[in-house]
């Protein structure tokens, strides 16, 4: 990871999920954080304003505090009677050497040109070396996320939320063209601990996308990632809702 926070006790970030997201890419297992919600949803403020404009603000999902209780939940972190939960992260490794970034929600592996074909082929691999057969890809990329993303754009393209506590991936294939009938199954599902998703690019250029358009990395023609949940965890102060669905 490219120049990690040192030597605080806590990293707070005020802004919203894409703030904590931002923030993530600095912090090492060591560390926590606290998301502050600053411009949280009013949905009385939503309901009103519907046929004006869309109201919605940040949705803050990842985000433990607002302005309102800010205080309440610092104090309640700092005396350790608010324990940060521990969030997979996910890995990628290019040509088997390790990218510096890891998503914290997901990662996209996609042609740079939203209107361009995705071609690539992947298979699901264990440690063990058992793997599941060859599919190859013509779509519109590969997503991948993990638990915390899992309510994110996985959620809004079918997928399902995982438990916030897992350490499983989900993935998926994004909008495949005329796809075997023997692929359908795999083009949508778990990567478990101790598996990793193997692919292989063949457009002349594309890139991997790490918690949306934050950190990009590009890759070309014959390059190889290997992505897993293989990843330093990132402690986070979650807001009572998830704690409650992780227990």
């Amino acid at each position: 990871m490219s120049n990690p926070i040192h030597d605080v006790d806590l990293v707070i970030s005020v802004g919203g999920d894409g703030t904590l997201l931002r923030a993530s890419h600095f912090l090492n297992s060591s560390i926590p954080v606290l998301g502050v919600n600053s411009d949280p949803t009013c949905p009385d403020e939503v309901d009103e304003l519907t046929d004006e404009f869309d109201a919605r603000r940040s949705t803050g999902h990842l985000c433990a505090a607002t302005a309102a209780n800010f205080e309440q939940i610092l104090d309640a972190t700092l005396d350790g009677s608010r324990q940060p939960s521990e969030l997979s992260r996910i890995s990628v490794k290019l040509n088997g050497l390790q990218l510096p970034t890891y998503a914290l929600n997901d990662i996209l592996v996609s042609h740079p040109c939203p209107a361009s074909v995705s071609r690539f082929s992947f298979r699901k691999r264990s440690n063990t070396g058992e793997s599941s057969h060859l599919i190859n890809c013509r779509s519109s990329g590969l997503r991948v996320a993990t638990p915390a993303g899992s309510t994110a754009a996985m959620l809004s393209a079918g997928g399902f939320v995982m438990p916030i506590s897992s350490h499983e991936l989900q993935y998926m294939i994004r909008e495949p063209i005329s796809p075997r009938d023997a692929d359908k199954p795999l083009l949508h599902g778990l990567v478990k601990q101790g598996q990793h998703i193997l692919v292989v690019w063949y457009n002349e250029e594309g890139a991997v996308y790490f918690d949306g358009s934050h950190v990009m990395h590009s890759i070309q023609h014959g390059d190889t990632l290997e992505i897993s949940s293989d990843a330093p965890i990132l402690k986070v102060i979650l807001p009572e809702n998830l704690l409650k669905q992780g227990s």
